[in-house]
């Protein structure tokens, strides 16, 4: 999709949120309703915490030199935008003008979330309850999500990265039952993502179709 055509359907009016808290699309889209098509045009990263499995809210971060720590962060919750700040400590995230590419952004925080929870359920994962968000530029400059997979207690138990383009695995961190960290380098098993079972695949397809549905005010 071109960005010029998704940042017009980004500025298109809110339709009611279909799927209970908003995921990270609605929350961009929110943005883009609400402010313009410059902000969406600076969004450097997409934060949410404690979904279980979408946040009650998003934090949209915007590039902003003008700012006094060179971002400016949104919060975005049910299809308003609750709070705007500008950070005094200077921002340490992304280099300077690494703004995302949403023509590559295919994969919504529904879909990763499948993703993450397909991965949890494979590796027999214990313990896992809520998964913090966070949608940002990776090394190819294409966009990734890197879900923090938490416990009961809010506690970090792994960490998986997802191509926000493919929905292929990247990476993923496992705290084994013996409290140590487990690395396993998936390095782009797209033969193993298209070999999900049956129902996976079908979780994946149907997060495409409501996405293009989405961006299609439909």
């Amino acid at each position: 999709m071109r960005p010029a055509l998704l940042f017009a359907m980004l500025l298109l009016p809110l339709a009611p949120t279909a799927f209970g808290r908003d995921t990270a699309y609605q929350a961009l889209r929110t943005i883009g309703a609400q402010r313009s098509q410059t902000d969406l045009n600076n969004v450097v990263e997409v934060k949410g915490r404690n979904g279980t499995p979408q946040p009650t809210s998003w934090i949209i971060v915007l590039n902003d030199p003008a700012a006094r720590g060179g971002v400016r962060e949104l919060e975005v919750a049910k299809n308003r935008i609750i709070s705007e700040r500008t950070p005094v400590k200077e921002y340490s995230g992304q280099p300077e003008g690494a703004v995302l590419n949403f023509a590559k952004l295919n994969l919504d925080s529904e879909g990763a979330f499948s993703v993450a929870e397909n991965e949890v359920r494979n590796s027999r994962l214990e313990g896992f309850y809520a998964a913090d968000y966070l949608l940002r530029r990776g090394d190819n400059g294409k966009p990734i999500w890197i879900i923090q997979l938490l416990d009961q207690d809010k506690h970090t138990i792994g960490s998986i990265t997802i191509a926000a383009d493919t929905g292929v695995v990247l990476g993923r961190t496992f705290e084994s039952t013996a409290g140590k960290s487990e690395w396993a380098a998936t390095g782009g098993l797209k033969a193993r993502l298209i070999n999900f079972s049956e129902a996976t695949g079908r979780t994946l397809r149907h997060s495409g179709e409501k996405i293009r549905e989405f961006w299609d005010g439909q």
